[in-house]
């Protein structure tokens, strides 16, 4: 008996080490471990025993992203990813230029080109309120709405008016998935008390700037990349002590750490609005002064 299985396992064991070295010869989306992508298979088993570092939580569906697109048995799915150039895109992707390319004309990816030089311009406009016109940005941003001044006037008596106006509006107001894109005045979010990064961002810019000057606290417009994940994205900065501005996330409390890469395309409130030739492009932005000027003609 003991002959037997000694044989049986002699048999086996080349086709073991064999399924052994070809998990080892390859990088699959399915070794993931607390978000760290990249992992060879005994990389994987170490980060997944007790002597390995702390597992964070992963989504269920992004074990599968980054094959999306590239097969049948992984369609597009509705959200489009966004990168700076092709090579971004193909590192991302693990594939080559040819196939990017396909992706970018069936519509899977977008790949934005144009200056990282910010221009202020008078005013910026923007389809987002779902009427199919163009809309002045720096309207958005209401310091001077009754309810919002009401808010930010009992808001101030905190010890951290920064940190108390970022959570009354991570409290109060419900993150809310939206059709489309659409950005909502103040107003409208408080009586909803529910709205998705632009429009809370647009509030919290919003109660801020009754005490904070227009120079110095601005709603952002711009890319997140979050374990490699980009998508669109809206919060607050406002100017810091230092050379970087402080970033205040309009979607979570004081609390929250910054997580990700914030890269910002475009800033706004009441009196200024600045943009990046990228972040026109991809938020579809029209300067104010060229709408004006192509209406006269």
């Amino acid at each position: 008996m003991e002959a037997d299985r000694a044989a049986q396992i002699k048999h086996v064991a080349p086709r073991l080490m064999l399924g052994l070295v070809a998990v080892e010869s390859f990088t699959l989306p399915i070794f993931r471990s607390g978000g760290r992508t990249g992992l060879s298979f005994w990389q994987w088993v170490y980060n997944h025993t007790i002597f390995g570092p702390p597992v964070e939580y992963v989504p269920q569906e992004d074990y599968a992203r980054e094959f999306e697109g590239t097969t049948l048995g992984y369609p597009i799915k509705e959200h489009i990813e966004t990168f700076r150039s092709l090579k971004e895109a193909m590192g991302y992707f693990h594939t080559d230029e040819r196939r990017i390319k396909a992706m970018v004309e069936s519509g899977a990816v977008s790949v934005v080109a144009g200056l990282d030089t910010f221009r202020r311009y008078g005013n910026l406009l923007a389809e987002v309120r779902h009427d199919y016109q163009y809309h002045p940005i720096r309207a958005l941003v209401q310091p001077d709405d009754p309810e919002v001044r009401e808010v930010a006037h009992v808001l101030v008596q905190a010890p951290d008016f920064i940190g108390a106006a970022q959570e009354f509006v991570n409290s109060f107001t419900d993150y809310e998935h939206e059709e489309g894109d659409y950005w909502a005045t103040p107003a409208e979010v408080l009586a909803a008390r529910a709205g998705d990064c632009d429009c809370k961002a647009i509030l919290l810019c919003s109660i801020l700037r009754n005490y904070i000057p227009a120079e110095k606290v601005f709603c952002a417009f711009g890319m997140w990349n979050v374990r490699g994940e980009i998508t669109g994205h809206m919060w607050v900065v406002e100017e810091g002590d230092g050379s970087e501005d402080r970033i205040i996330e309009a979607t979570a409390g004081p609390d929250f750490p910054g997580k990700g890469r914030y890269t910002i395309h475009g800033i706004f409130n009441d009196q200024y609005a600045f943009a990046t030739d990228i972040g026109l492009r991809e938020f579809d932005l029209k300067p104010a002064e060229l709408a004006a000027a192509t209406i006269r003609r």
